[in-house]
């Protein structure tokens, strides 16, 4: 399998990158109306700085954790109320030598950040699990939001005579933000926030 992601009349008239017209000018529109902060081309990025995987009987888990570091339009969105949901990829993947390689487990964790002013507090949703905590500084929730402790991310037998590895990334959702946030998103490099993959060997 490839490395690909499965992501009036002006309405219908396409600009590069698939973007209709329309959006692009209402975009313009509403970067005149915010802070021109939202719209600086101050990039944030995502990194994985650092994950392991070990073995429980035929289990698989993980730790990571993924460096987020906002860009200034970012920031300031989010303390303005905006928030911001971050999608963390897990892939358990089957190396083949003549074919497509074999995307054997996918997980995508998903965790929300929201300023709340007035608690002066940031709030960490982990969407999947349901759960929630909240940090008075924003480099506390930050970490918060991209940490994985023990995630079983595989749980079954593996193929001894097969290669398999574990690739990470993490990504901005830039659809889950608000519509007039969004569509100044689609035009400003600083809110692309998508890793690269990072990928190792599985030990077995």
């Amino acid at each position: 399998m490839s490395d690909q992601d499965r992501l009036t009349c002006l309405s219908h008239v396409p600009v590069a990158g698939g973007v209709p017209l329309w959006h692009v000018l209402l975009a313009a529109l509403l970067a005149a109306l915010f802070s021109a902060s939202l719209t600086a081309n101050e990039a944030g990025e995502i990194l994985i700085e650092d994950a392991h995987a070990w073995a429980s009987d035929d289990s698989r888990l993980l730790d990571a954790h993924f460096a987020i570091q906002l860009g200034s339009g970012v920031e300031e969105a989010l303390e303005n109320g905006v928030p911001l949901t971050f999608e963390l990829q897990i892939q358990l993947v089957r190396k083949n030598d003549w074919l497509w390689d074999v995307v054997e487990t996918e997980h995508v964790r998903v965790r929300e950040l929201q300023y709340h002013a007035l608690s002066r507090s940031y709030q960490v949703r982990d969407v999947n699990e349901g759960t929630q905590a909240n940090y008075s500084r924003l480099d506390d929730a930050l970490v918060a939001t991209g940490t994985v402790d023990s995630f079983l991310f595989a749980s079954m037998p593996l193929d001894s005579d097969r290669t398999y590895i574990v690739r990470l990334r993490g990504s901005l959702d830039i659809e889950s933000l608000p519509t007039p946030v969004r569509l100044l998103a689609y035009v400003s490099e600083g809110w692309d926030m998508n890793s690269e993959w990072y990928a190792w060997p599985l030990a077995r």
